[in-house]
Parts: structure tokens; C-alpha cells; sequence
């Protein structure tokens, strides 16, 4: 085991191992991870049989492994070490780690979180609200999938990027190169929202193996009130489901938007946030003073 950084991994071959992998996680792609991340490296074995990818950065000499924006959680990729394993190689040159897991043991303590998946076989039970709604906007707008992202950003922007705290301008950018590189990839999916030829919304969805993972949407306030995004779901569940078996909405801990993928007949699937914290008491004392 040896921690490598990602200028000295073969791309190829670890985007190989996750493609191959029974796990499903398009989080830990190469790609998505240069485009989300600015560093990161992987503790990994000689022959790449068993790999984790390390988002981190490098703050007055003190490094620190978190979490990405817009990637939920990491696995591990093969089975040669563990995580317990992995966090005591860590600790050794990381004074805080912060990770999400589908795993509940990895740790004593963890945070539980919530997201939604929906199944996309069999029978669907939308709500009598769903159904309205959809039924509403199927007749008012056209959907088509597209290939430049501009639109749906810029919307982004203007309608939802000042109501979210946790975004900030560089984060735009990479969801902006997250975008681009998922459609080269062929791996991403922008469906827009039109009516009479006017863009009035649009939603991205991210596509690997069996599962379909959406990623960002927007609409206007007025396509909105009118069903715009019940109809742009569930044309989304139409397209996909011959070809994937879940429809991974990302998911929410806010009772409001959980609800609303509820309605598609989704349901909660549990992940956790883990955290060890070692920073040095200088560090943490600047970290206060600033923040």
C-alpha cells in the first residue's frame, strides 16, 4: 500500500478497475475527479488490484483529505486492504480526514445522511401530484438533450447559486468542466426545457453501468409553478429506464426536496460522513481567528 499522487497513476488502468468493478460509483472516475477536485492522489497497491481515490489539499503544510463538491461518497476497489487499513496509512501524514461511505462500521462515529434512489423497473407510483403535474407539462413543453451546458448553468446562476451556501464561484467552474467532460466521456446527459422555442429549464444527468445519477437542474420560477421539472423527471425516467436499472437523484437531507423525488416512488437509501480530526492546535486556533 502506498499513497501515489495523480500525476503518477495510470489513468487507464484505474478507470479500467472502476469500470470493471461491481461497485458503482462514477464519483471516482479520473475524470470526474480532475474535474471536481484541484488535488488528489490515491492510496493504492503495486498492481493496481486494489485502489482508493484521496481527494486533498495542502493548507500551511498541514494536509487535509475531504470530500469533493459534487461527489457523494469514495469506495475502495478491490479487496487487498481495508478501511481501517487505509486510515491508520493516512493519519500519518493527514491531520483531518473527512469521507462519505455507504458503510455504517468504518468508524464509531459517523453522520447518516439521506438520499433517494428510485428503481427503474417495473411500475411506477407517482403521486396524484406527480401525475398532474406531468400530465400538465407534457402538454406545454418540449424536452430535447443537448450538448453544451451554457444555458442550464447560466440559469443555475441566476435561480439557485445565492440560495446555496455551500457553492461558490470556483465550484460553478467546476461543475461547468464536470459537465463538459461527462458528455465527452459520454457519460453525462443534458436534457432542456422548452417552451415555444424558449430554454426555461434544464436538468443533468450523470450516466454509469446500470445507474443513472441526476446532477444539477433549474428552471425559471414560472416553468417551475407550471410542472416543468415533474415533466423533465419523468421524460428522464422514460428515456433511461430500458438501459438503467436505478435512478440515483442525488438526494437530499432537506424534508422539501426529499419529497419531491418521493413522489417518483423513490425511496431513502442511507450513506455516512466520517471524520478524524488531528489538526494541531495552532491550526486550529488561525482556522478560528478566520473564520
Amino acid at each position: 500500500m502506498k499513497f501515489i499522487e495523480r500525476e503518477h497513476i495510470n489513468l487507464e488502468i484505474w478507470d479500467a478497475k472502476i469500470a470493471e468493478s461491481n461497485i458503482e460509483n462514477i464519483f471516482c472516475y479520473s475524470w470526474y475527479l480532475d474535474a471536481c477536485a484541484k488535488n488528489w492522489g490515491a492510496v493504492i497497491t503495486d498492481d493496481y488490484n486494489t485502489i482508493v481515490p484521496i481527494v486533498y489539499n495542502n493548507k500551511l503544510g498541514v494536509k487535509q483529505m475531504y470530500q469533493a463538491q459534487f461527489t457523494r461518497e469514495i469506495d475502495i476497489f478491490g479487496d487487498e486492504f481495508n478501511w481501517k487499513e487505509v486510515l491508520e496509512f493516512l493519519s500519518k501524514d493527514f491531520k483531518a480526514i473527512q469521507f462519505r461511505n455507504s458503510a455504517d462500521n468504518i468508524l464509531q462515529e459517523n453522520e447518516e445522511r439521506k438520499n433517494q434512489w428510485l428503481s427503474l423497473a417495473g411500475e411506477f407510483k407517482f403521486s396524484t401530484n406527480a401525475k398532474r403535474l406531468i400530465k400538465k407539462a407534457d402538454k406545454q413543453f418540449e424536452y430535447r438533450s443537448e450538448k453544451d451546458p451554457k444555458q442550464l448553468l447560466a440559469l443555475f446562476r441566476s435561480t439557485a447559486f445565492q440560495k446555496i451556501d455551500s457553492i461558490n464561484e470556483n465550484d460553478l467552474e467546476r461543475l461547468k468542466k464536470l459537465m463538459e467532460s461527462s458528455i465527452a466521456m459520454k457519460q453525462g446527459d443534458l436534457i432542456c426545457v422548452y417552451e415555444n422555442e424558449e430554454f426555461v429549464g434544464a436538468g443533468f444527468f450523470l450516466l454509469d453501468k446500470k445507474r443513472v445519477t441526476y446532477l444539477k437542474s433549474a428552471s425559471t420560477e414560472k416553468a417551475k409553478k407550471e410542472g416543468a421539472m415533474y415533466g423533465l423527471i419523468n421524460h428522464a425516467i422514460t428515456k433511461f429506464k430500458g438501459d438503467f436499472n436505478i435512478l440515483d437523484f442525488g438526494g437530499s437531507d432537506i424534508e422539501s426536496v426529499a419529497n419531491f423525488y418521493k413522489k417518483f416512488g423513490s425511496s431513502d437509501r442511507s450513506y455516512y460522513n466520517y471524520t478524524i480530526n488531528n489538526l494541531p492546535l495552532w491550526f486550529k486556533t488561525l482556522k478560528r481567528i478566520k473564520g
